[in-house]
């Protein structure tokens, strides 16, 4: 019994040195106190049979650290995408040989990349993502590498491969769809690639002192990497938000390598920023202008001081960079950017079938949208994370709960759009959208489509600014181009004093969709029916509208002719408007044939008088005339009202074309059949 009892305090004595070493008093104490117990009841077990650990393992058989003189620490928790990090799955065999098909996959249809197989290679790698036998995250990171060692080399600038290449991978972001998020990792890639190649050029520069003569001016890659940016723009993966805020960065630097690029976005996407934000264009040259001096002047001053070249940025460059900037805003395109703009218009309708074809597809969502995204948004990722991306876990620091620091202050200028807190450009573009929108409100423009179309209407800078903004927001066709017309007129009506903005947008809105000129004419009966509650003004902004379009041959007579025009029953608004429209006609034509001619346009040519007058009797013929009626009417009017203006003088234009009209007026649609 005591050798049992000895044998069983030895092993306990054992188990209790491997799990507490520093406490072997306690553990002597607990054994004596065991032995005492154990030895007096009776053995119900085997010992030989009972398990013991051996020496340097725990209870079930791990090996136990020899280190005792720490205790084990709590580890941090590990997400999974870190654990396959550290667990280096890249050298598992499996993934490595479906990295190898893809790469392989991708560049045999990228090598057969050309203007006439563009769509058919664009589906070839939709295909790949849609197999669903690879990651999409292991296509996007192959895809970028393959852009990345095609389209940027360090030694030459790939102009004319670029436009192709990215009108491939604009295709193939659109038809993927937003599941696979390839073009917001792309952009995402560019941005922070062509971030480190500045900051490592302009450190350079810091150091050296030397622009133009650094070595590592000679690399190509940030100009390669720039002009995949402005195609990713200009095929509408990315927003002009992005490009705008790029070029800002590149103003606040100027440096040698910022000018370059600079010069780079203005000649590759230089119209396409002017047509989406000519406001902001606008800011910009101010904003190069007063930079460029600035940094000349302290170069200048630099060289007196110490005697060495400290130029980073040459004035005659300078110069030609602002020159390049007014031009653009002033829309003066050279040879060159024509030719490179017509290259991606060529693309971008290439690119537009591919849409085409995703969006007739029964059950496919809508098209993914450009990205909204700013660049201290990408610089700000390993921070606040991707709030574009959707699912993607993202830290706000609007109010105080984000990373203090530089990203703070970008954060400041907010505002929310569609559900998403993005950057603004600047405080003063802020304060003009909200007075639009503001402005929208009053004039209760109570539809989102109404809405769209009142801001840009009201925001754009010029008649073909606003003209081609409403054509990019596909507003003239179907249904919309009724709220555009509907909109411009009720826009030109409220006007204080008449702009004649209005005028010449709705001719050019006539002139490119023909049904707009019936929808105006429905337009303008609106109006005249409210001839009781219209006020002068309006009435007399209406009247210049409608004259404008009447001299450019865009409506006819016909529209006047549900204005009653009997002296005794006739609104003061309606004669106020048949004043000043038949005081502008004439006083616009110099030639009283054109007044003639006025008065014939819409009329029935001879031939169809001649038909009618043969499929029905003749006093049909004169009931259904109501091209007679409405000449009598008009002929009232101008005897009763514009025979006494004081604008009818003797050898005047205008009276000579109220002669001319009384008499066009009094002449028959029959006498022409003579």
């Amino acid at each position: 019994d005591e050798i049992n009892a000895k044998n069983k305090v030895g092993g306990n004595t054992s188990d209790q040195e491997l799990s507490d070493p520093g406490e072997e008093s306690d553990s002597e104490s607990e054994n004596e106190s065991a032995d005492d117990s154990d030895s007096v009841e009776e053995r119900d077990h085997d010992e030989e049979d009972t398990y013991r650990p051996v020496t340097g393992q725990d209870l079930y058989g791990n090996t136990i650290d020899n280190d005792n003189s720490q205790e084990t620490k709590p580890t941090k928790y590990i997400p999974p995408h870190m654990r396959r990090k550290q667990m280096q799955v890249d050298d598992d065999p499996e993934r490595q040989e479906k990295l190898r098909v893809i790469q392989k996959l991708l560049n045999n249809n990228l090598n057969r990349l050309s203007d006439n197989t563009l769509e058919s290679v664009a589906r070839a790698i939709v295909g790949i993502y849609n197999s669903g036998e690879y990651s999409s995250r292991d296509i996007n990171e192959k895809y970028w590498k393959n852009i990345l060692v095609t389209l940027a080399p360090s030694h030459m600038i790939m102009s004319t491969l670029i436009p192709l290449y990215i009108a491939c991978f604009s295709g193939v972001h659109f038809q993927v769809g937003d599941m696979a998020q390839v073009g917001g990792y792309i952009v995402e890639k560019v941005v922070l690639d062509l971030w480190d190649h500045l900051n490592r050029a302009r450190s350079k520069i810091s150091s050296t002192g030397l622009g133009g003569s650094d070595p590592i001016h000679s690399s190509k890659q940030p100009s390669n990497l720039m002009m995949v940016l402005c195609y990713l723009y200009n095929y509408n993966v990315a927003h002009c938000s992005l490009m705008y805020d790029v070029v800002r960065k590149l103003i606040e630097s100027f440096t040698e390598i910022d000018v370059e690029l600079l010069l780079l976005i203005l000649s590759h996407c230089g119209s396409q920023l002017r047509n989406d934000d000519p406001t902001a264009l606008k800011d910009i040259v101010l904003l190069v202008q007063d930079r460029s001096m600035e940094v000349i002047k302290s170069n200048k001053t630099r060289h007196e001081k110490d005697g060495q070249n400290h130029s980073i940025v040459t004035s005659s460059r300078a110069q030609f960079m602002i020159s390049a900037m007014t031009d653009l805003k002033n829309n003066k395109r050279r040879s060159k950017d024509v030719a490179i703009a017509e290259k991606a218009s060529h693309y971008r309708r290439v690119i537009g079938r591919m849409k085409s074809a995703v969006t007739s597809t029964p059950g496919r969502t809508a098209e993914p949208k450009s990205l909204r995204i700013t660049v201290q948004d990408i610089l700000d990722i390993e921070t606040k994370g991707r709030w574009w991306v959707v699912g993607a876990s993202w830290k706000n620091a609007l109010h105080g709960q984000g990373v203090s620091g530089p990203s703070q202050s970008s954060t400041s200028k907010t505002e929310e759009a569609d559900g998403v807190v993005a950057q603004l450009p600047d405080k003063k573009g802020k304060s003009k959208e909200d007075k639009i929108l503001k402005l929208a409100a009053k004039q209760r423009m109570n539809t989102d489509l109404r809405r769209n179309i009142f801001c840009i209407i009201m925001g754009s800078d010029d008649c073909q600014d606003a003209f081609e903004k409403l054509v990019r927001a596909s507003v003239l066709r179907g249904k919309s181009e009724r709220e555009v017309v509907r909109v411009l007129v009720h826009c030109c009506g409220q006007e204080k004093v008449y702009n004649p903005y209005y005028a010449h947008l709705s001719k050019r809105i006539c002139s490119f969709q023909n049904k707009c000129k019936f929808t105006f004419q429905l337009v303008f009966w609106d109006s005249f029916k409210q001839f009781e509650e219209m006020k002068a003004r309006k009435a007399a902004n209406l009247a210049k509208l409608l004259a404008h379009l009447l001299i450019h041959n865009q409506l006819n007579l016909n529209v006047l002719k549900i204005i009653e025009t009997s002296p005794d029953k006739m609104p003061e608004a309606a004669v106020i408007f048949l004043t000043i429209l038949f005081s502008t006609l004439f006083e616009a034509y110099e030639d009283s044939e054109d007044v003639v001619n006025l008065f014939r346009r819409g009329e029935p040519s001879k031939e169809q008088l001649a038909k009618r007058a043969e499929e029905m009797d003749e006093d049909d013929l004169f009931d259904s005339n109501d091209r007679s009626a409405l000449k009598d009417s008009i002929s009232v009017f101008l005897m009763h009202y514009l025979e006494n203006s004081p604008k009818n003088v003797k050898k005047s234009t205008f009276r000579r074309n109220l002669k001319t009209a009384i008499k066009a007026c009094e002449t028959d649609s029959l006498d022409y059949m003579m």
